[in-house]
């Protein structure tokens, strides 16, 4: 286990390692002041407060950092940032505390705003990629985000992309037009493919030779390109690594599964495959071996994998096995009739319903033990 201390000293190091010489004594001066300073207690760590080997002159140095490190950080704060994000961006991208804040950095905060992003949502956006403040607003931001404008998307969708993914403002634009047209010539209409963009950009800033192979691949899956699922299936097929996807195939084949039943709740939810492997194991152990039902029902019900285990699945399941046991409900009801509808409408349909028949079914279900 690493102590506070050793966290510190590396996170120091690698700060130091990508400062090149030509940053040496402001950057130097920098990375002291962010992670050592006392008083930011998000970096107090009691160790000790000398300036790295290489630095002329200590006072002279921590002089000129102080006075460009405080410019820097009242222009964060004015725009809402606190304490813990201007730290994060200190060790994520320290050479953003060498710009000109007025000159450079302001108009790109003040871009962000101009677009819609709120002002709540621009410290989210730099935290997330820090490095988007080192790029340069004229020759890469603008171009990208003018090219964004042109595509069939809303300023609404336009504003989302660049919150979800503000890497896609120095993203190579040509690359996203070519993989638009992949999907275009495939017959996807414009409706998915901005919701594409506008929520996964970075399905779509793949290489072109790549893209068109996930979606080909999701073609011969079966997959209709005028449906919105088909785009959703792009999606995780684009963001899944082919080891990950057979481990978790091989995961549904555990539980006795085939390939063609995987690939039918594939089919009919596609994000199922976004789970991850251990809510895959937890969610197929309760259905199969506590709740003792076939694995079919996971295959007519594959948004069973999307639901929380503990706050929504297994009290559920509770309250309809119990409805079951007493012959209330039939045995081949299925999941998603339970698990799909709002906290209110579950409430009334399956527990208020029978409250003076089964008084208990209120425990059952606020206590969420298995039966």
């Amino acid at each position: 286990m690493f102590n506070s201390n050793s966290v510190i000293r590396i996170l120091f190091q690698r700060i130091c390692n990508h400062l090149n010489d030509s940053y040496s004594s402001y950057a130097y001066a920098y990375a002291y002041n962010a992670l050592f300073r006392s008083g930011d207690k998000f970096f107090s760590s009691g160790i000790s407060k000398k300036f790295p080997i290489g630095l002329s002159s200590e006072i002279r140095v921590r002089k000129i950092s102080e006075k460009k490190l405080e410019r820097v950080k009242t222009l964060f704060r004015n725009y809402g940032f606190d304490e813990t994000q201007i730290s994060h961006i200190a060790t994520a991208q320290p050479r953003v505390f060498l710009n000109d804040p007025q000159n450079i950095l302001l108009p790109k905060l003040d871009f962000l705003q101009s677009i819609g992003v709120p002002i709540t949502g621009i410290p989210k956006i730099i935290v997330r990629n820090p490095s988007l403040l080192g790029r340069s607003l004229e020759k890469q931001i603008l171009p990208c985000y003018n090219f964004l404008k042109s595509l069939p998307l809303s300023r609404k969708e336009v504003v989302m992309m660049v919150s979800r993914n503000s890497r896609i403002l120095g993203t190579n634009v040509e690359k996203i037009a070519n993989n638009i047209e992949v999907m275009q010539q495939a017959g996807v209409p414009s409706s998915s493919i901005s919701f594409l963009i506008s929520r996964f950009p970075s399905s779509v800033q793949r290489d072109n030779e790549k893209f068109k192979k996930c979606l080909d691949e999701v073609i011969s899956m079966g997959f209709n390109p005028v449906r919105l699922d088909f785009v959703q299936a792009v999606r995780v097929v684009c963001e899944t690594p082919k080891p990950t996807w057979d481990y978790k195939v091989e995961v549904f084949k555990r539980f006795g599964l085939s390939d063609d039943e995987v690939m039918s709740a594939f089919r009919l939810r596609p994000v199922c495959m976004n789970v991850s492997e251990e809510k895959m194991l937890s969610v197929m152990d309760f259905i199969i071996n506590k709740m003792k039902w076939e694995p079919a029902v996971v295959i007519r019900s594959p948004a069973v994998l999307l639901c929380n285990l503990e706050k929504r699945t297994v009290p559920r399941c509770n309250v309809i096995t119990l409805l079951m046991q007493k012959g209330f409900l039939k045995e081949n009801y299925s999941l998603a009739s339970f698990l799909q509808p709002s906290e209110e409408n579950f409430l009334n349909k399956f527990v208020y319903k029978y409250k003076d028949d089964l008084p208990q079914l209120a425990d059952v279900y606020s206590q969420g033990m298995v039966l």
